[in-house]
């Protein structure tokens, strides 16, 4: 609003009243500090502290509006330029973290050592309140055979070997030709109902391992899969994850309306869900880093993270890793189709072993997550 009023009416800064005239420069210090504490706050390790482990979400917003201040500043009132731009220099590690600055997708040449990989919360492959969705499910297929990666990694994942609903196992294997998969198997309901994570490859898989993480209720969530994978003669060994979900529900939210005490309670019952699962995912985090720093084999790391770049999440996974997007993507790299446009919570990791040739977002209608895909190969001495 101050903006717009700003543009409408300039001599506003003009008023007589001191207090008045710096109004807008108190805005901009209160924003500018928001700004470096949403920055920085998300490195603090949250079960220590736990608001800042979402603190990281509203970043871009804040960034975004102390940026607003460097135009108005320069047209109005010159000695305040440096305030926004201090602000931005200081969250300059939380900036280069949430924006890919290469237009283009990064060479697509293929050779015999290059692979691609994708990773995709599936979201129970189109299952709704146990009922097949067969338009989204054919939609999955469809992007799914269009990008053809050469190894697949599916989380929330679910398969189904009764007669009259689908096996997706089979069916992604005739499909898209894979000959190997490791599939965690992580929940089983009614005996063929089966839920978790799944990576399918038509590299030879030589060594998996389920590494339990926690406990989901829709299963995929409580593993780690670990795959050791045979490409062009290396052995290359995979992670994939999803790690835990606020899981919010439609109740969840009834708290904002504040019609009567009740409400209160039911804010506190959605803060210690926000708790628990910040702590729940710090651990996680910290477990698949030691992971991918024990591996003996060039590592990746792929997944759901359900958290932002400006979190302790991906700080702590992706230390010391390259993030295929970064390397080759371009905007924000929202990977989330709700909630809101900033949400990039699935990734793709690599050591610096890797060479990380392009990088692709598959935003399709109807999908709650987008698929993500990279073109890699190992360095050669």
């Amino acid at each position: 609003m101050f903006f717009i009023l700003l543009l409408l009416n300039p001599n506003i800064v003009l008023i007589k009243s001191p207090f008045i005239r710096r109004v807008p420069f108190y805005i901009n210090v209160l924003i500018t500090l928001t700004l470096i504490l949403t920055a920085w706050l998300p490195f603090i390790n949250p079960q220590k502290c736990w608001p800042c482990g979402f603190m990281g979400l509203f970043f871009p917003l804040c960034w975004c509006l102390n940026l607003l201040f460097i135009p108005l500043w320069i047209i109005y009132k010159k000695q305040y330029f440096w305030l926004p731009v201090i602000g931005i220099l200081l969250s300059f590690k939380a900036s280069y973290n949430s924006w890919g600055m290469h237009p283009a997708a990064g060479s697509s040449n293929s050779s015999s050592q290059q692979f691609t990989l994708m990773t995709f919360n599936s979201s129970s492959m189109g299952l709704k309140d146990y009922k097949e969705d067969p338009a989204l499910r054919s939609h999955i297929y469809q992007t799914l055979q269009t990008a053809s990666p050469d190894i697949l990694c599916l989380q929330e994942f679910y398969t189904n070997t009764r007669k009259d609903l689908t096996d997706h196992i089979a069916k992604l294997q005739e499909n898209l030709h894979y000959p190997y998969y490791y599939f965690t198997k992580d929940k089983t309901s009614w005996n063929t109902w089966h839920y978790g994570i799944i990576l399918f490859s038509r590299f030879p898989i030589i060594q998996t391992l389920k590494i339990p993480c926690g406990h989901s209720a829709v299963g995929s969530g409580s593993s780690i899969l670990q795959a050791d994978v045979l490409v062009a003669g290396d052995t290359v060994r995979i992670f994939t994850a999803q790690l835990q979900s606020y899981m919010f529900k439609s109740d969840d939210y009834s708290f904002l309306h504040l019609k009567d005490p009740g409400d209160v309670d039911e804010g506190k019952h959605l803060t210690g869900k926000m708790r628990r699962t910040i702590n729940k995912r710090a651990e996680q985090s910290r477990l698949l880093a030691s992971l991918v720093a024990a591996s003996p084999y060039p590592a990746i790391v792929c997944g759901d993270f359900n958290d932002v770049p400006v979190s302790y999440t991906y700080n702590t996974i992706s230390s010391g890793l390259q993030d295929a997007f970064l390397a080759k993507g371009w905007g924000i790299g929202r990977t989330l189709s709700f909630l809101s446009p900033t949400l990039r919570i699935d990734y793709i990791l690599t050591q610096p072993s890797f060479i990380i040739h392009n990088y692709k977002t598959f935003r399709e209608k109807g999908f709650e997550h987008f698929p993500v895909m990279s073109g890699l190969s190992l360095k050669r001495n």
